[in-house]
């Protein structure tokens, strides 16, 4: 009888290399599934940093609203402006003493921003922009003062404003100019890196100060008058 030489057979090895193909495919499989909910995690927190300190911006200047001094323009909400888009892309302007862009002004200063769409009449890259106006109502050398614009985010993709009046429901626009809404409700539609993923929307809504102070005077004044 024949004695069976040491070593594997051919189907041995080919039975534990299918073994060790399954194994790898498996843990390949774990990781990159990993890998892209981590990525996907990365982007969907990107987004939500960039609205995040985009609504804390709009906001802490919006709660530093100044009403109308003179004939100055002084809190005005247009809606929709440019309504081929897809998504809201309001344009709200206003008088704020919050705006901190130029560090040789002191603090306090009365500037004048709009926030707004990018306007692609004119070429301008998508997103939101911003434009602020150091000195509104004002001309030097009887040049009325260019206001200066910047992008602050290609990640918008829709800019939505409401206002609630002292007494009321929300408006959808504000075209006083002379007095300030008493709340003021943002609303930013942000893309994501992924493709597939869908635009996340952010919201927040902000007392302006100036407003609520006047109210509660004149109630105070109205409780006071017999």
């Amino acid at each position: 009888m024949t004695r069976r030489s040491a070593g594997f057979t051919l189907i041995e090895m080919l039975v534990a290399m299918g073994i060790f193909l399954i194994f790898v495919s498996a843990v390949y499989g774990i990781y990159a599934g990993a890998a892209t909910a981590m990525a996907r995690a990365e982007a969907h927190q990107a987004v939500y940093q960039t609205g995040r300190v985009l609504l804390a911006q709009v906001s802490a200047e919006l709660a530093s609203a100044y009403p109308q001094p003179g004939e100055m323009i002084g809190f005005v909400g247009e809606d929709n402006v440019g309504m081929d888009a897809e998504y809201a892309t309001d344009q709200v302007t206003f008088l704020t003493t919050a705006h901190a862009m130029n560090d040789d002004a002191p603090a306090g200063d009365l500037l004048q921003v709009r926030y707004r769409m990018a306007d692609t009449a004119v070429g301008e890259e998508p997103g939101l922009y911003i434009q602020v106006n150091r000195a509104p109502g004002l001309e030097v050398n009887d040049t009325e003062v260019e206001p200066e614009t910047r992008r602050l985010s290609a990640r918008v993709m829709g800019f939505n404003a409401r206002y609630l009046p002292a007494d009321g429901d929300w408006l959808a626009e504000w075209p006083d100019g002379a007095t300030l809404p008493r709340a003021v409700r943002v609303e930013l539609t942000l893309r994501s890196d992924e493709d597939s993923a869908a635009p996340v929307v952010l919201s927040t809504t902000t007392n302006l100060a100036m407003a609520t102070a006047e109210a509660a005077t004149g109630e105070e004044g109205a409780d006071a008058t017999p």
